[in-house]
């Protein structure tokens, strides 16, 4: 199938590329349907989440282990169950960034990581409880948890 994008133009997609948020991310209700885009063949470091729905919703997403390397997302039992987190899926983590104009004031979100599970394409905003993630942890600090 054909998405239009925010960044990338019109991109041809599987039905395997799909993300899919049974919660959608707060304030984007009705919208539930993603699909990650690398912005670098090479690399998984910085990440495109597009709605499939809606072309300009796109948020710049990051691996948050190449900004914090001992990053621990926790998940609650609830958040396993809506992702079906069994003891062997594959899930991945990311974060979304808010990107300025100059780089060094970007920030993450490592506070309320995507979790996204491949097995079965189920994605899930986690709110986790540890305080000593921040919502607005800055990129520039380098691989470090915030104080």
């Amino acid at each position: 199938m054909v998405v239009n994008t925010k960044y990338f133009g019109e991109m041809d997609v599987t039905e395997d590329d799909k993300v899919v948020f049974p919660e959608p991310l707060p304030g984007f209700e009705g919208l539930s349907d993603y699909v990650i885009i690398r912005f670098y063949d090479d690399s998984d470091s910085i990440l495109c989440l597009q709605s499939m729905d809606d072309a300009d919703l796109a948020f710049v997403i990051m691996n948050p282990f190449y900004v914090v390397n001992d990053y621990a997302p926790a998940l609650g039992a609830e958040d396993c169950r809506i992702l079906d987190a069994h003891k062997d899926a594959p899930l991945s983590f990311y974060v979304i960034a808010v990107v300025h104009e100059d780089w060094n004031d970007t920030t993450v979100n490592l506070k309320c990581p995507i979790a996204v599970n491949h097995e079965n394409g189920v994605a899930k905003q986690v709110i986790m409880d540890d305080t000593s993630y921040s919502m607005r942890h800055p990129i520039a600090s380098g691989a470090r948890k915030e104080e």
